[in-house]
């Protein structure tokens, strides 16, 4: 298209050079047809094409000049037309033809040497589909659903939770419902400005009463694709038999999808595999379900826990052994090889990397601690550098460190009553701040309550945003409720790290799904972020992704023996803390759902990538 733009600026130029006095500018009106153009105006204006069965949608435009002399023509012969999404279609002069593999907004343009009109223009794909794994339709499925309607036969949708947001990169989103009485055909329907997709399936995933639908490629494709940075979609079932006795229509739910994709890798714990460490490469093209990375063959089978990876992916350290043991495993990612024999490096029970990777903060307030502040540890060498003085003691040890992506802050739980770094009690969240080389001395950003315990703080990429579990204890400030190993009550909240105030509860991504009754007590534990900033919607605006593990039944599968799944829920950074700036979560889908999976850690990248 520059090329094109160039080409008509050079014919216009011989144009005009070719007349030395047509003009007191001297430019020839005779020679050159868009001498003294002042705007462009582009019809048809603000249409809405549809995309019907895989057959593209076609228009003529036409470009209106208006000149100095108060003149108005048709100028498309002489203007160049384009679109601002070059995705969705292209022009051959003034005839745009349309792409076939998705809706979306966008405007189309015409532009001349220093002026530009424009338009908008809607594409709505239409698209009736059978899902693939229903192998068993009859020939024309939806003759069907025009039966009477008979509420009884209702679907009933259970998850994703309604207002869900997720990457268009996430490929594996699973719809449950319950059927409806006497339905064995469904008809699925996505709608937005910019789609509406129909699928006709069967219940060929029955769980726990209910059926599951996962997307194939083509049809996540055109939904993803389509609705990236847009309007939610919302979805809806019907339901009946093959001889249409009667459709029940469900509610509506809708799905957000952001305007970027995702992208770092995720390591996290698990008792798959034998105990080990995960991964999973957002950027990768072919993997579907995570890797095993570490088990215990380089700590001489001691069970590796708690994590902590660098921003880059390059470097791991984690804890072996649990609580009163802190041997340290630091790890070269690319190779899997100990950067130092294990153990050799201070003890530490939880642990987070400094963003240029060349340290990482520890702490230890177990048994035979002697720093109870907060330890500063060699990233290459493994050797304790310094404590940075923030009054932790045997009684109040500092513990669950997190360094901020800016590099200048480390937030940090005072510990109110502590058993062991594992389980605490009354913990409050406080952070200290680098300037000029030295740390200070800490603040308060969320102070220790009765009956409540504050632990786990993590910064969001944009070092401002903190967010952190609080639980509660049924009586006094002790009880293995609220001992910050698991707690059954704990929920994500999150404060302003710089300007204080009052903390807000992520409420969307605590809330329950339909399978889980009234219940709260969900275990929403361990928040960490993707280390990214994403672009929210097409309008603009700052997204971020924080991952937690949580017993929340995954729709209608309960998670495995009383343990716990990793979720994501996207946050609008632009909100912050002055009200809830969380969205409904949804369960990761690359994971081992018949294993108990916590402490999802984000990096960059993963190294080497997985291919």
């Amino acid at each position: 298209m520059r090329h094109a733009l160039i080409a008509l600026s050079l014919v216009w130029i011989v144009a005009c050079g070719s007349n030395g006095g047509g003009g007191d500018d001297g430019v020839d009106a005779s020679t050159d047809p868009l001498a003294r153009l002042t705007s462009l105006r582009v019809e048809p204006m603000d249409q809405t094409l549809v995309i019907a069965q895989g057959v593209a949608a076609t228009s003529a435009y036409t470009a209106i000049g208006t000149f100095e002399d108060g003149r108005i023509e048709d100028v498309s012969a002489y203007v160049v037309f384009s679109l601002a999404d070059a995705g969705l279609g292209s022009f051959a002069a003034g005839d745009f033809t349309s792409t076939t593999s998705r809706g979306g907004r966008t405007e189309v343009r015409a532009a001349a040497p220093g002026v530009m009109g424009s338009t908008g223009l809607t594409l709505r794909l239409e698209q009736t589909w059978d899902d693939p794994t229903s192998t068993d339709l009859p020939a024309d499925p939806a003759a069907p659903f025009d039966g009477p309607a008979d509420a009884g036969r209702a679907p009933a949708q259970v998850y994703p939770n309604d207002g869900v947001v997720v990457p268009p990169n996430l490929g594996r989103l699973e719809l449950h419902f319950y059927p409806g009485a006497g339905n064995t055909l469904f008809e699925l329907t996505f709608t937005s400005a910019v789609i509406e997709l129909t699928v006709y399936l069967r219940c060929t995933q029955p769980v726990n009463g209910g059926c599951v639908y996962e997307p194939d490629p083509t049809a996540w494709a055109w939904l993803a694709q389509s609705a990236r940075g847009g309007d939610p979609v919302t979805w809806r079932l019907r339901g009946t038999d093959d001889a249409g006795v009667g459709v029940g229509t469900s509610g509506t739910a809708t799905i957000g999808f952001s305007a970027e994709s995702i992208d770092g890798g995720i390591y996290y714990w698990t008792t798959s595999n034998g105990t080990g460490i995960m991964r999973y490469d957002f950027g990768s093209d072919t993997q579907v379900v995570a890797e095993k990375f570490l088990g215990t063959e380089l700590t001489g089978g001691t069970c590796v826990g708690c994590h902590a990876l660098s921003r880059d992916g390059t470097k791991l350290v984690a804890e072996a052994g649990g609580q009163n043991d802190g041997r340290v495993l630091m790890l070269d990612v690319a190779t899997s090889t100990p950067i130092v024999p294990f153990a050799q490096p201070p003890k530490t029970i939880f642990e987070a990397w400094a963003p240029d990777g060349s340290a990482y903060v520890g702490v230890y307030g177990d048994s035979g601690a002697t720093d109870y502040d907060l330890m500063l540890i060699d990233g290459t060498t493994g050797a304790y550098q310094q404590s940075i003085a923030v009054g932790g003691d045997a009684a109040h040890p500092s513990d669950h460190p997190d360094w901020a992506p800016d590099g200048d802050h480390i937030a940090f739980v005072r510990v109110g009553q502590a058993q062991t770094l594992q389980r605490m009690y009354n913990g409050a969240i406080r952070m200290t701040t680098r300037s000029a080389g030295v740390w200070d001395a800490s603040v308060e950003l969320v102070p220790a309550a009765a009956g409540k315990n504050r632990y786990y703080p993590a910064f969001a990429p944009d070092s401002r945003l903190l967010a952190f579990d609080e639980s509660a204890c049924t009586s006094g400030n002790t009880g293995g409720e609220c001992d910050g190993d698991t707690d059954p009550t704990a929920r994500l909240w999150a404060v302003d790290a710089i300007a204080g105030g009052a903390p807000v509860e992520l409420a969307r991504a605590n809330a329950p799904g339909v399978a889980d009754g009234a219940t709260t007590a969900l275990t929403n534990s361990f928040p960490k972020w993707n280390p990214f900033v994403f672009q929210r919607d097409a309008a603009g605006g700052r997204l971020a992704w924080i991952t937690f593990s949580s017993t929340r039944n995954y729709g209608l599968r309960a998670p495995p023996g009383g343990g716990t799944l990793l979720w994501m829920a996207a946050v609008d950074l632009d909100t912050g803390a002055t009200a809830d700036p969380s969205y409904p979560a949804f369960a990761l889908p690359f994971q081992d759902i018949s294993t108990s999976n916590h402490i999802a850690q984000w990096t960059t990248e993963v190294v080497p990538p997985v291919n």
